[in-house]
């Protein structure tokens, strides 16, 4: 029999039908008129007995808000049915049954279903049979639909004026990649020195940087940015010889306001910096202050050496890899060699260390030291601690890199970060902003908005780190088949990283898709001898006895750490011991507490995490930590007030 219509493919609530195939007369009908009353159904066109149950069944499963199990004498005796059944009963779904045909249940079954909803067909009329499943439906679905947020389609600016500029990247004419370094930090310092400009308004680096390769009209780019006005270029280096050509172009007409040609050495390359910005700044007839006389660009050195490399190494980190950062601290460690006075080269050579050890796991002592010593000499190029993010500095070496809990003064970091293009914390990334509040506003439960801010990361920066918490923060909403899409993306770009192949397998497992899910156990394997994916395997598998087992020996095993040992207690049943571990954790300031939320959602079914959030303790634990819905009120309206930069508007998730 033809299929009335396609399985419902999308991000609202759905209903997931179970039915027999030879009942597929009695079944098309009724989920027809459902889906013409608003209902999202997701169905199979008729499993067959002795056909396959797939991979796709068991997500559909488990992501469903409800089960409709139409009950027949054949859906009763029916493999795949049963197996339906059983294994929504196991993710704690939502059961409605209806009952079709007078049938008796199995033993099994009716114990199964025997405490869930159930509608007999023969005992109402037509009429009050459609309005009493309609009204059923609606009573066990969410009354508020919350579709997981969508990419940022363009970047959105405040209203243009004549005093107002966006200055795109500059395109590289040579053939290689080599010189792209070049070509985005000659771009990146005319914007962070014409931000300082009293008067003219400069489009962000991340609303510019979007438009890099794209070949577009000037009056489109300056209608999606905001901007009168666009300084747009090309860059042709051979040698130490270097061709720039810039243009400013009038958004309105397209007409060219001041045009160049540049041939010079790169030992010119201060001069032409501040050249082009001096340029822009007349033919936009901007008064300069009297602070602004000297210098509009300033980048920290006068030896074109030490400044390209310098670059190089901004441009290394941007890559967010193992191998980006190595390469980074040989460039700015040359830098320095160099020009010993070159302040601006010692912040990122020592957040490389930092980063190497909070990313990848290198040796922390070793990476700390190492830092230390990076930036020890720029204490006293910068004894007046007025040019470097100090605070930050310090408290990442005096903490020994633990978490940081003040979440209000990081959101307020963060939007100092992206309102301040020239902030020291930019340094090495530009885009940090966006990256500081996805985590905060995932630390405190509100993952649409998180994922918001993290997209907008990742529209010019493919750092897997901030993909993996966008992960997270997809699979804390309930959508497990876009986390395993973010983690295999993931994986793609790194595929060492075993936290992401980790989480890949868990939800693998949660979601029924047992082979793929034992493929990435067997890469893990390779890196440790037992892990939490395996666990979960177990678990999922309803082999409890044999999970038991398996934590009891991971807990004999010194480095399991306190937060997942309060995590193996609550998921068989302690909660009051995984609650004592949680407290213990946050004492101890574990840097993993900092994910503990989503991870939970990711780990335990959900019955038990209701459980644990109406405990007494558990909810002073997170007041202790800052996280109440007081704080989530907060952060809600500190984060709209960055609207107008980002383009973001922030609302409370509708379950925290």
């Amino acid at each position: 029999m033809e299929r009335p219509f396609p399985a419902y493919q999308g991000d609202e609530p759905y209903i997931f039908v179970s039915y027999a195939h030879d009942d597929a007369a009695l079944v098309y009908p009724e989920i027809t008129r459902l889906r013409s009353e608003g209902f999202n159904i997701w169905y199979d066109e008729g499993i067959s007995p002795g056909s396959t149950w797939r991979d796709e069944v068991a997500l559909a499963l488990t992501q469903c808000r409800l089960f409709l199990y139409f009950i027949s004498p054949r859906s009763v005796v029916s493999a795949n049915c049963l197996k339906e059944v059983n294994f929504c009963l196991s993710r704690e779904r939502k059961v409605l049954s209806v009952h079709l045909e007078k049938t008796e249940l199995p033993m099994g079954l009716e114990l199964s279903l025997s405490d869930m909803q159930a509608i007999i067909r023969a005992d109402h009329t037509t009429p009050s049979y459609e309005r009493k499943l309609s009204d059923s439906l609606k009573s066990l679905l969410p009354n508020i639909i919350e579709p997981i947020a969508t990419p940022f389609d363009k970047p959105i600016e405040a209203d243009s004026d004549e005093k107002s500029i966006a200055i795109l990247p500059l395109v590289n004419r040579n053939l290689d990649a080599e010189n792209d370094y070049l070509c985005d930090g000659i771009s990146e310092e005319l914007i962070n020195g014409l931000v300082q400009i009293e008067g003219l308004r400069v489009s962000s680096r991340l609303s510019a940087f979007a438009f890099k390769n794209q070949d577009l009209d000037v009056r489109e780019m300056g209608e999606k940015l905001g901007v009168a006005n666009i300084l747009s270029g090309s860059v042709q280096k051979s040698g130490n010889r270097v061709r720039i050509s810039v243009q400013l172009n009038w958004v309105k007409d397209g007409s060219t306001l001041w045009s160049h040609r540049y041939d010079q050495t790169l030992d010119d390359i201060f001069e032409l910096q501040d050249d082009v910005a001096r340029k822009v700044i007349d033919a936009l007839k901007i008064e300069l202050g009297s602070k602004d006389t000297d210098k509009v660009i300033d980048v920290g050195t006068v030896n074109i050496e030490a400044y390209d490399a310098y670059l190089a190494g901004i441009y290394a980190t941007r890559s967010r890899t193992h191998r980006g950062f190595e390469r980074a601290i040989g460039f700015f460690k040359r830098a320095i060699t160099i020009d010993k006075g070159f302040l601006r080269a010692y912040w990122p050579l020592c957040d490389c260390y930092i980063q190497l050890a909070r990313l990848f796991g290198a040796p922390r002592e070793e990476m700390l030291a190492a830092a230390r010593d990076a930036i020890e000499p720029a204490r006293t190029l910068d004894s007046e601690r007025s040019r470097l993010p100090w605070f930050d500095i310090d408290r990442d070496l005096d903490s020994g890199l633990e978490t940081e809990w003040d979440l209000r003064r990081l959101a307020r970091q963060g939007g100092e970060m992206l309102l301040n293009p020239s902030h020291p914390g930019n340094a090495t990334d530009p885009l940090r902003g966006y990256s500081e509040l996805a985590l905060v506003l995932m630390r405190s439960d509100l993952h649409q908005s998180a994922i918001l801010f993290s997209q907008r990361y990742l529209q010019q920066s493919d750092s897997f780190t901030v993909k993996h918490m966008m992960g997270l923060s997809v699979c804390a909403l309930g959508r497990y088949d876009k986390a395993i899409d973010i983690f295999t993306k993931t994986l793609d770009q790194v595929p060492e990283y075993i936290p992401t192949r980790s989480n890949r397998a868990a939800l693998y497992c949660r979601t029924g898709q047992y082979s793929k899910a034992e493929i990435d156990l067997a890469i893990i394997a390779s890196s440790v001898r037992m892990s939490w994916a395996q666990l979960m395997l177990m678990f999922w598998h309803d082999d409890l006895d044999s999970a038991r087992e398996y934590f009891d020996e991971m807990q004999r095993r010194k480095n399991l750490s306190v937060d997942y040992r309060a995590i193996g207690r609550c998921l068989f049943g302690n909660i009051e011991e995984g609650i004592q571990y949680f407290e213990q954790a946050f004492q101890e300031r574990q840097e993993e507490m900092k994910w503990i939320r989503p991870i939970l959602r990711l780990y335990l079914p959900q019955s038990t995490i209701d459980e644990l959030e109406r405990h007494p303790r558990y909810q002073a634990l997170w007041k202790e930590m800052g996280i109440d819905d007081q704080w989530r009120e907060e952060l809600v309206l500190m984060t709209n007030e960055l609207t107008d930069v980002t383009g973001i508007h922030v609302q409370l998730d509708e379950v925290h």
